[in-house]
């Protein structure tokens, strides 16, 4: 383990442990002074200690307080190993990247990160843009490097000019060179797709190589890759996201509900022929219940709430 990894951990635990002390039934104000003077010496103090913070409410959840009587929930020790452990790996489990993550090659990078149904815009340091969708995580090298690391979901690069200095991404074992233009990479169940905008780039993995022009799209799975073209107006469709829609085309249901579910918590789950059923149109990523009034309404579809899944059904 490297040292700065090394020292991401010994702040992680000093944030679950003042958490922790937090949490006893000696906390004073002189205690609180000392844990603000902690938060206030290193901005990644407070990183860690708002991260976990989070999951030790979901530690709390997990653990069925609500089912505990007061006696035997006083019994319980209120510092303990297993809440420091519950509060640093619920924080892996929500999202959260807890060390300081480094590229393939150990330099050191900026990580960006965006929960389900969110977008963010990041600006990197040579004058590049990026515009994270749903439910991704990205990785970039530090200071003037033009190198980035696709971990997981889609993102829509706007890269600066620098013929001297190709900028590249690395999205599993696909890697994408540009020297300035603007496309998107999806990187979702082992396949990266590349659509471009504008300008021209390679994609390559594992020895094979194609270049995109405008318009274009590149599908990288298992060491192939397959080229495909769109109109204009196709390519506007794909990439409406960023302007908060998504848009079907002669879509099946299937698909439609599958892409809205990268938006959602609650799950679309079509059954049966349904899934079949052509719709189209244009909408907002989140309005589950909108979308599902309009398959009701508009298809004599059947919908059921169960838990967190939305089953919809001829």
């Amino acid at each position: 383990m490297n040292d700065k990894n090394s020292a991401a951990e010994t702040i992680e635990e000093a944030a679950a442990r003042w958490l922790a002390r937090e949490d006893a039934a000696d906390w004073n104000p002189k205690l609180e002074r000392e844990r603000e003077d902690w938060l206030r010496a290193d901005t990644r103090h407070r990183v860690a200690w708002l991260r976990l913070h989070a999951a030790w409410r979901t530690a709390d959840g997990l653990r069925g307080q609500d089912a505990v009587t007061p006696a035997a929930r006083a019994a319980l020790p209120r510092f303990s190993t297993w809440r420091i452990a519950a509060g640093v790996l619920l924080a892996v489990a929500l999202g959260a990247w807890l060390a300081p993550l480094t590229g393939e090659r150990g330099e050191p990078v900026e990580r960006y990160a965006t929960r389900i149904g969110e977008n963010r815009i990041v600006a990197l340091a040579d004058g590049s843009r990026v515009t994270l969708n749903t439910g991704t995580r990205l990785r970039a090298a530090k200071g003037q490097g033009r190198h980035v690391w696709l971990d997981d979901g889609e993102a829509y690069f706007d890269v600066a000019h620098d013929p001297a200095s190709p900028f590249v991404i690395e999205a599993g074992a696909s890697r994408i060179t540009v020297l300035g233009t603007r496309f998107t990479v999806r990187r979702e169940d082992g396949r990266v797709r590349v659509l471009v905008e504008q300008g021209r780039v390679r994609v390559s993995e594992r020895g094979a190589s194609v270049e995109l022009a405008r318009n274009q799209e590149a599908l990288a799975q298992d060491g192939r890759i397959v080229r495909s073209a769109f109109d204009a107006a196709a390519l506007d469709k794909r990439m409406a996201w960023r302007e908060g829609r998504i848009v079907f085309d002669q879509a099946s249901l299937a698909d439609a509900a599958a892409e809205f579910n990268r938006y959602n918590e609650r799950r679309l789950v079509v059954t049966g022929p349904a899934a079949r059923i052509v719709v189209g149109g244009s909408f907002a990523p989140t309005n589950v219940d909108g979308f599902v009034r309009l398959l009701e309404q508009g298809f004599g579809l059947k919908s059921e709430r169960r838990g967190k899944d939305i089953v919809i059904s001829r």
